[in-house]
């Protein structure tokens, strides 16, 4: 214990320095801030690529849920009678929703535009997505009733491409033409409101109308479904779920979770992250040649006095382990001071947003953060070890140095 407090005494003694050695604590000073900047970095960098990556799933949950479950056969013909075998094969789903959808195109005065349009249900629809989150002012589609015209909900940017507001006639358009006529089917909708889900891949794409009016519009049966959304307890384990669904229910069914249906866009995103950690842990790296620069340069300055320590019976070990301590204590705070300033950085990206983004390109508008403590845990470890091999150089050329040669001179 005794060895251990002389050694912390001298580590602190020497890092703070007399007077006439402040040179010595002002470049200690700059190591410090170096590694400070490059955990800074990494904290907020790596906040924003998680922030990205949370939202996406949220958006993708949120409007497709866990799992999609359809048929080869383009059409789920038994959906209550398979949606109660379902819930038998796998206890943890928590909710199902039934839908249909088909590629159609949407019309409103000049203004012609591509949609996916969806038919849901809206009590099973709440149940198994979050959509009631991204319409604004939560009014779902309804049906016609009598002379009244029904209701059809666009994404934000499709109606903006169209020019509709709420309240607008918009006319839908089939793809598939009419038995009795040479001519696509077409029906008007009154625009209820708009979806915005904060991804433009959604917005510019999505419309939504009630289950009823999409099997009345595509002439499907009652029972009928393109597919089913499916909610689980976990979505980190809704694969399991899904291959479960695979394996039990067989041909035509298919079930795909969502990691499998944005397989190449999280991939993106996971490489991007380790890229990104790997460029920046650079920053770190330079910082710790600047703290073995501080330490050759406070070996050479301490070389008198390590000499004297040595001749009164300081082991070769301990005297390697003050400077050892010096660079840990430079290190670590600024791998604190670092995870701080990212903090606090982040704190102020989140709340103010002030950094937007060409929704078209990232899919999403703006700058999005998401700080998890096992990344903070990682990018700390990694400054405190990248500033410990630092010191390795210098503390061995202190320990294999004979005190003969620090008092030859004096």
């Amino acid at each position: 214990m005794a060895s251990v407090s002389i050694v912390r005494l001298l580590a602190r003694r020497f890092l703070t320095g007399k007077k006439r050695n402040n040179f010595l604590s002002f470049i200690s000073a700059i190591s410090l801030f170096g590694v400070a900047l490059g955990v800074a970095a990494l904290v907020t960098v790596m906040g924003v690529m998680e922030g990205f990556e949370s939202e996406l799933r949220s958006v993708i949950t949120g409007t497709h849920s866990h799992v999609v479950l359809y048929s080869n056969r383009h059409l789920i013909s038994n959906r209550f009678e398979l949606m109660e075998r379902i819930k038998t094969i796998a206890p943890e789903i928590e909710a199902i929703s039934p839908y249909i959808f088909s590629e159609v195109m949407l019309a409103h005065g000049s203004r012609v535009a591509g949609s996916m349009l969806e038919g849901i249900e809206e009590s099973s629809a709440k149940e198994a997505t979050q959509l009631t989150q991204h319409i604004v002012g939560g009014i779902y589609p309804k049906n016609s009733e009598g002379e009244e015209m029904p209701t059809i909900i666009l994404g934000s940017a499709l109606a903006e491409t169209l020019g509709a507001k709420v309240g607008d006639e918009i006319r839908v358009i089939s793809p598939f033409f009419e038995a009795d006529a040479m001519a696509p089917k077409t029906k008007n909708f009154r625009l209820a409101s708009v979806m915005a889900t904060g991804m433009y891949e959604y917005d510019s794409k999505y419309s939504l109308i009630t289950a009823y009016e999409a099997s009345d519009f595509f002439s499907l049966p009652s029972a009928g479904a393109s597919a089913l959304k499916i909610k689980t307890a976990d979505a980190s384990t809704s694969w399991k779920v899904a291959e479960k669904l695979k394996n039990q229910l067989g041909y035509p069914y298919v079930a795909r979770d969502w990691t499998e249906l944005n397989h190449n866009l999280l991939y993106a995103i996971r490489l991007q992250k380790a890229v990104i950690f790997v460029i920046l842990t650079a920053i770190v790296v330079v910082a710790a040649f600047n703290i073995m620069s501080t330490l050759v340069m406070m070996m050479s300055e301490k070389k008198k006095e390590m000499s004297i320590l040595k001749a009164m019976g300081m082991s070769p070990k301990q005297s390697a382990r003050v400077f050892v301590m010096v660079g840990f204590i430079i290190g670590a705070s600024g791998a604190l001071a670092g995870i701080c300033l990212g903090l606090i950085l982040c704190l102020i990206l989140s709340k103010t947003r002030f950094i937007q983004l060409p929704p078209d390109v990232y899919f999403i508008s703006y700058l999005p953060v998401d700080v998890h403590l096992p990344t903070l845990v990682l990018i700390g470890a990694s400054a405190i070890f990248v500033a410990f091999v630092a010191t390795l150089y210098p503390s061995w050329r202190v320990a294999a140095e004979s005190p003969v040669e620090g008092l030859r001179y004096e």
